[in-house]
């Protein structure tokens, strides 16, 4: 990996070597959903790449540490989490409320992190199922592309436990809606002792975040890389970056979840300056979590650019007091350049 000093050299690379790859691998992913037979599977498809593709733009950004392997890195990041986007919307947008039913469909992202894994039938216990091979597709992409990865099977064993814990959740929140908290509170149960100093819904919004999963693919380009540095890139983004991810992510639909009666977890927080306090707390802990690992500042740039993505979003505005309050409180502290320059390309990007 090389090493990325500042914003400028981000973008540059972002933008010259990777925004291509990532564009072509989207647009070609994106024709095959529109022919997908099956017209419910086919809008679920097309819904999530319209509303979604900017998970995978940001995904891609880590590619921009490994110029290299670009052609491994964003097409694996792209196929990835256009499946992670696709059941996301199969799971929340269908009328299947059936666990089985979620936990099958999921199966598919630890089979795509699985090269040479059987492909299974995802579709088992739903109506809908002919989808012309799109999702069977995306996950043999997975696996041819991160067997190319010269020290993948260092890095699987982790990225399959985050894959998991992901998966999981998916399985509880997308229940029907009074058996959801009970069923994300059991789980906790089984996690809490080892993350105590997180509140529950923290550790479920940790593990609803793809970040960590592609941090390593990049680690996994370095035939040497050391099961130490693993760890430690594992830790800083379990709990602290993939935490502050997907916070921010649920603080930005609020108020949009409430009026929809959608679980969220930053509502669970018992007030504004509980939760203003907490993610201050998550970004804290990020920024000294990212100083023990290789390539500190380009990791230092995805916390700067977590905040500065999220918080640009149009959601953001005075009509939402509540989250327009929390963010500016938020923006002071990813402050400085970094901070500004991400700032004005998320808003380019966003809106």
């Amino acid at each position: 990996m090389s090493e990325l000093r500042n914003p400028w050299q981000l973008l540059y690379r972002v933008y010259r070597h990777v925004q291509p790859v990532l564009e072509r691998e989207f647009a070609a992913w994106y024709e095959r959903a529109q022919a997908i037979p099956n017209p419910e599977l086919r809008k679920q498809a097309q819904d999530s790449m319209n509303s979604k593709k900017f998970h995978c733009q940001g995904g891609c950004v880590y590619a921009a540490q490994v110029i290299p392997y670009v052609e491994t890195i964003v097409p694996l990041i792209v196929a990835y989490q256009t499946i992670s986007d696709y059941l996301d919307n199969l799971c929340d947008r269908s009328t299947s409320l059936d666990p089985k039913d979620f936990r099958q469909l999921h199966f598919s992202m630890q089979d795509a992190l699985t090269p040479g894994a059987p492909l299974r039938d995802y579709y088992q216990y739903r109506e809908d199922k002919d989808d012309g091979g799109f999702l069977a597709g995306l996950v043999q992409t997975c696996q041819r592309y991160a067997a190319q990865l010269p020290a993948y099977s260092k890095i699987q064993p982790q990225v399959l436990v985050f894959s998991c814990l992901y998966s999981d959740l998916q399985v509880h929140k997308h229940i029907a809606q009074h058996l959801r908290e009970g069923e994300l509170l059991a789980w906790w149960d089984e996690y809490k002792e080892r993350y105590d100093y997180l509140q529950w819904q923290e550790f479920a919004a940790v593990t609803g975040s793809t970040i960590g999963i592609f941090a390593l693919f990049c680690l996994a380009t370095e035939d040497d890389v050391s099961e130490e540095t693993i760890n430690t890139v594992s830790e800083a983004y379990f709990p602290w970056l993939c935490g502050l991810h997907i916070l921010l992510d649920y603080l930005i639909d609020l108020e949009e979840d409430r009026l929809g009666g959608d679980l969220n977890f930053v509502s669970y927080y018992d007030s504004e300056q509980v939760a203003t306090e907490r993610l201050q707390f998550f970004i804290k802990q990020a920024k000294a979590s990212v100083k023990r690992l290789p390539n500190p500042a380009f990791h230092r740039m995805i916390v700067d650019g977590l905040v500065a993505f999220y918080l640009a979003d149009r959601k953001v505005n005075r009509s939402q007091p509540h989250i327009y309050t929390i963010a500016r409180q938020l923006l002071k502290q990813a402050k400085g350049l970094p901070s500004v320059l991400f700032y004005v390309n998320s808003l380019l990007v966003r809106r």
